[in-house]
C-alpha cells in the first residue's frame, strides 16, 4: 500500500496534469453523425444513444477539451446568438448591461486595472460583431475570433470574473466549503472546468438576461432511451427571437450541437442578366432596312442578298418565296435592376426607327425580308464548269452514235447512263454471261477476216 507521501505525491501530478488536446478551440460545423461513429465500438448504451442523436440535432461543434471547453462553448454560443439574432441595436444594448456589470467585479474584489484588459476584448468582438451584420459568410470573422488563444482566453477570464462575482447568491448549495474557497479553486483557475453551480451563476449573469435559452443534453449512462435535455429559459426583454444555446455534455466535456432550424441561411446574391424577347411586325419601310435599337446598330448584322423588294399583297416575294412569318411577342424582359453594358457600334447610314406614343417597352418594327429569285441575280458566274457538263443537242448526238465499248474512263464520265450527272441515270448490272458471249463472237469474225 503506497505511504502518505507516495500519495501525495499522486495528488500532485494530477493536479499539475494538462491534457494534450488537440484540433481547432471551435472547430467548422460537421455532422452529429462523427459523434456516433466515435461511440461506435464503446459500451452499448452510449452507442444507443449517440444513434439517436442525429435524429434530433444535425450539426455540432467540438470545443478543445483543455479545461475550458465548457467556459469556451457558452461564449462562442453567446455571441453566435447575438450574430444569429441580426439585431445591431440589440448588441449596442448588451455592450451597455456588460460595462454595467462591472460594478459586480468590483463587489467582488477584482482590481479594475487587472481586468479591463479582458473586458475590453469582449466589448470588441461584440463591437466587430454588430459591424458584422448582416452576416453573409456563415460567421467566418466569430469563429476566427474565437480561434485566436488571446481573445478567447480573455473572454472566457472576463466570464470567470462576472461568475465569480455573482456568486455570493449560492452559499446554500454549499455544504463542506465556503463560496470564496470554491471560487479559488472552481473559478479562477484557468483550465479548471466549468460545474453546475458555475454554470448555473453564469446563466444567470450573463445568458438568461440576453434573452437566449440553454439547453444542455447529457450523454450518459442513465437508463433512458436517449440522452435527457435540461433546459433554462431566457428573460422576456422584449424581443421577437429568442435564440437557443445547445450544449452536449459527455463526462468531463462539451460540445455545442444545433438544431436544422437553428443554421444560418444563406441568401442568395442575384446574377446580372438580361433576357431579351424582341418580335417582328410588318409596319416598316422598305428603305429602312438598318436601323438603331437601343444603342445596337443592326447594319453590322446585315446579310448580303436579302432584300424587301417585289413584297406582294399576298406575303410572297417575286421570286415566289414565302416570306417569315411575323406572329411574335413583343416583349423585353429585364430580370433586374443592374445595367447591362452597352456595345458601341458604327452608327447606320440610313435614318433611326422613329417610334410615336411609346408608352411601353417594345422592340421596333422589322420588315420580312426575302430572297431573290436565281433570274434576278447578275450573270456573274465564276464557276468552273466539268468539262463533261451536258450541252445542247447532247441527247440527240448520244443515240446516234452507240458505242459498244466503254473503258473504265468512259464509265467515269457524264456521258454514260450509270454516271450520276447523267439525266437518264440508271444502275449499270453485271452479267457475266455477257463477255464470255461477246468473245464467242469475235471468234469467227477473226478466222473469216484470216
Amino acid at each position: 500500500m503506497p505511504s502518505e507521501e507516495e500519495m501525495a505525491h499522486l495528488q500532485r501530478l494530477s493536479n499539475d496534469y494538462v491534457p494534450d488536446a488537440q484540433g481547432d478551440l471551435v472547430s467548422h460545423l460537421q455532422s452529429t453523425q462523427a459523434i456516433t461513429a466515435e461511440y461506435a465500438q464503446a459500451d452499448p448504451i452510449y452507442v444507443h444513444k449517440t444513434t439517436r442523436l442525429p435524429e434530433k440535432y444535425s450539426h455540432c461543434r467540438t470545443v478543445r477539451g483543455d479545461g475550458n471547453c465548457g467556459w469556451r462553448a457558452l461564449a462562442y454560443g453567446y455571441f453566435e446568438a447575438l450574430l444569429r439574432a441580426e439585431d445591431p441595436l440589440r448588441i449596442q444594448s448588451e455592450i451597455a448591461r456588460l460595462k454595467s456589470l462591472n460594478n459586480l467585479l468590483n463587489a467582488a474584489g477584482h482590481d479594475p486595472s487587472l481586468y479591463e484588459d479582458f473586458v475590453q476584448e469582449t466589448f470588441d468582438l461584440l463591437e466587430r460583431t454588430r459591424v458584422d451584420l448582416p452576416c453573409l459568410d456563415d460567421g467566418a470573422m466569430l469563429l476566427a475570433s474565437f480561434n485566436d488563444a488571446g481573445i478567447t482566453g480573455s473572454i472566457i477570464t472576463h466570464f470567470r470574473c462576472l461568475d465569480e462575482g455573482n456568486h455570493q447568491h449560492y452559499q446554500g448549495f454549499l455544504l463542506d466549503t465556503t463560496i470564496d474557497e470554491y471560487c479559488k479553486t472552481k473559478i479562477e483557475p484557468y483550465q479548471v472546468e466549468i460545474e453546475n453551480l458555475g454554470l448555473q451563476a453564469l446563466l444567470d449573469a450573463v445568458i438568461q438576461p440576453a434573452g437566449i435559452n440553454v439547453e444542455v443534453t447529457y450523454l450518459d449512462r442513465s437508463a433512458s432511451d436517449e440522452a435527457n435535455t435540461i433546459s433554462w429559459a431566457g428573460e422576456d426583454v422584449g424581443y421577437a427571437t429568442m435564440p437557443t444555446i445547445r450544449l452536449l455534455y459527455r463526462p468531463g466535456h462539451y460540445d455545442i450541437l444545433y438544431k436544422i432550424g437553428d443554421l444560418p441561411v444563406i441568401p442568395v446574391i442575384p446574377v446580372d442578366r438580361q433576357v431579351h424577347h424582341v418580335s417582328y411586325a410588318p409596319a416598316f419601310s422598305t428603305s429602312n432596312l438598318l436601323y438603331s435599337h437601343h444603342g445596337l446598330d443592326l447594319d453590322q448584322f446585315y446579310i448580303p442578298g436579302l432584300s424587301t423588294s417585289g413584297i406582294s399583297s399576298s406575303g410572297l416575294s417575286s421570286g415566289g418565296l414565302p416570306t417569315i412569318p411575323t406572329t411574335y411577342s413583343s416583349d423585353i424582359y429585364h430580370t433586374n435592376t443592374f445595367a447591362s453594358p452597352r456595345l458601341q457600334l458604327p452608327q447606320a447610314t440610313s435614318a433611326p426607327f422613329a417610334v410615336s406614343n411609346y408608352t411601353a417597352i417594345q422592340s421596333p418594327s422589322v420588315p420580312s425580308p426575302s430572297i431573290q429569285s436565281p433570274a434576278e441575280t447578275p450573270a456573274q458566274d465564276s464557276f468552273r464548269h466539268s468539262k463533261f457538263q451536258l450541252y445542247e443537242g447532247y441527247q440527240q448526238l448520244r443515240t446516234a452514235a452507240q458505242e459498244p465499248c466503254q473503258t473504265d474512263a468512259m464509265l467515269a464520265a457524264g456521258a454514260d447512263t450509270a454516271h450520276y450527272m447523267n439525266e437518264d441515270f440508271q444502275p449499270q448490272l453485271w452479267e457475266p454471261g455477257s463477255e464470255y458471249r461477246a468473245g464467242r463472237d469475235l471468234a469467227p469474225q477473226s478466222r473469216r477476216s484470216s
